[in-house]
């Protein structure tokens, strides 16, 4: 992901247009080439001298892409890169031991007479650094003091890949970037989109959403909330959002469009996956990273120690549930069923979560109530406004949660 000083991006005419480099570029994939082999042929070697070669990239590059905006455009590609490496001290010594034990020893050296006199026969700074390597078996005690600083680690690992990568991964970052000041986006999925896999994302990473069914069975119609909507967790829910479109970038067809406020603008973001260009670097919902699926994972375990359920069975969710009268639709996560009666339920639990969209979900979910789907609803505390905003929001309705929701709670509610 790309921090808000390298996303570059133009207006024109009322929409908001992120940068792309071409893939069939030759100078492109020229800097793109050169900064993969910098990063595989540097391996060993701290990450200052990396930095330093970064800079000298940076002006020999940059005006061959872009006579105004080449740094950032090298930075940015940089960053991209940075994220497939892996860092580590130099030793294994601990080098704020070290540095204590030269400063206590140094302390205790005797002052520097006033006049006259000489310190030659007294203890040096080679004696000192001696007696601490004596001490801690470590040789290079000077050069060890401060290895635990930023530019001292050394790159120990690099996930190799190609300039053609870089380049596609350059496109969509650039992308994701502008999502960050999304007021809200509408996502239209069409009939032969993978709606499961797109709702794996939402659920994984935690998105406020709404979910309407499109006229004549042809898709669903997604509306995420933006992070400028919240009024709290803005950048932690930017980061969300930005990471669901690698997500939708997997499967097609889609068109979406996107609420934008841009350096004190507000404009229009488009896309569509026949004319949009981007591949995404995702596998599935497991690159997304958001970690939000953790409580869903930790309530099935959970359940599945859980001593006593009451006849009731705990299953995977249908996927999306359509509610045609209401033209909506919801998405549990998981099945219930009590053995011993034969009754169905659903569960949902949300990630973040606004006082607004949760009023709806329960409206909507009572109304599901009367045609005969029972779906329970839990949010997590701490992803929302407060707990009493919750609480206010739905009336009970909702059960409430702090960090993991417990089977007793879900078995109550049922």
């Amino acid at each position: 992901m790309l921090r808000a000083e390298h996303v570059i991006a133009r207006f024109s005419r009322g929409e908001i247009v992120p940068h792309r480099l071409s893939p069939e570029n030759g100078r492109a994939r020229e800097v793109a080439e050169r900064l993969v082999d910098l990063y595989v042929t540097h391996e060993g070697k701290p990450k200052a001298r990396l930095e330093e070669h970064l800079a000298l990239l940076e002006e020999e590059l940059g005006p061959r892409l872009d006579a105004r905006r080449g740094f950032k455009i090298v930075r940015a590609l940089a960053k991209l890169l940075e994220e497939r490496t892996t860092w580590a001290p130099p030793t294994e010594a601990d080098p704020y031991t070290l540095r204590t034990r030269v400063f206590e020893l140094a302390a205790a050296l005797p002052e520097l007479p006033a006049a006259g006199g000489s310190l030659l026969e007294e203890t040096t700074r080679e004696d000192v650094l001696a007696r601490v390597a004596q001490e801690t078996g470590v040789e290079d005690v000077a050069d060890l003091m401060y290895a635990d600083r930023r530019g001292a680690q050394v790159l120990e690992g690099f996930e190799d890949t190609s300039p053609g990568w870089l380049v596609d991964r350059y496109n969509v970052a650039q992308a994701q970037g502008v999502l960050y000041g999304a007021k809200g986006l509408t996502v239209d999925l069409g009939r032969g989109a993978d709606a499961r896999l797109v709702f794996r994302y939402v659920k994984a990473l935690g998105l406020i959403y709404a979910l309407e069914t499109l006229d004549g069975g042809g898709g669903h119609r997604l509306r995420l909330d933006g992070p400028l909507s919240l009024f709290a967790s803005t950048r932690k829910y930017g980061l969300r959002l930005a990471r669901f479109l690698p997500g939708l970038l997997l499967t097609a067809p889609w068109r979406l469009r996107a609420e934008i406020s841009w350096k004190d603008r507000d404009a229009v973001l488009e896309l569509d996956s026949e004319t949009c260009g981007l591949k995404s670097h995702h596998s599935g919902p497991a690159d997304a990273g958001g970690g939000e699926g953790d409580a869903r994972e930790a309530f099935a375990r959970a359940w599945a120690r859980a001593k006593d359920t009451g006849d009731w069975e705990l299953g995977e969710g249908p996927g999306v549930l359509p509610l045609p009268p209401l033209r909506a639709a919801l998405v549990p996560d998981f099945a219930l069923v009590n053995t011993s009666t034969g009754e169905e339920a659903h569960l949902e639990i949300l990630g973040f979560w606004s006082e607004r969209r949760l009023q709806e979900r329960v409206a909507l979910v009572r109304e599901a109530a009367k045609r005969g789907h029972r779906v329970l609803v839990a949010a997590p505390e701490s992803l929302g406004p407060s707990p009493e905003a919750l609480r206010e929001a739905t009336g009970g309705a909702v059960v409430p949660f702090k960090h993991r929701l417990d089977v007793a709670s879900v078995l109550a509610a049922l």
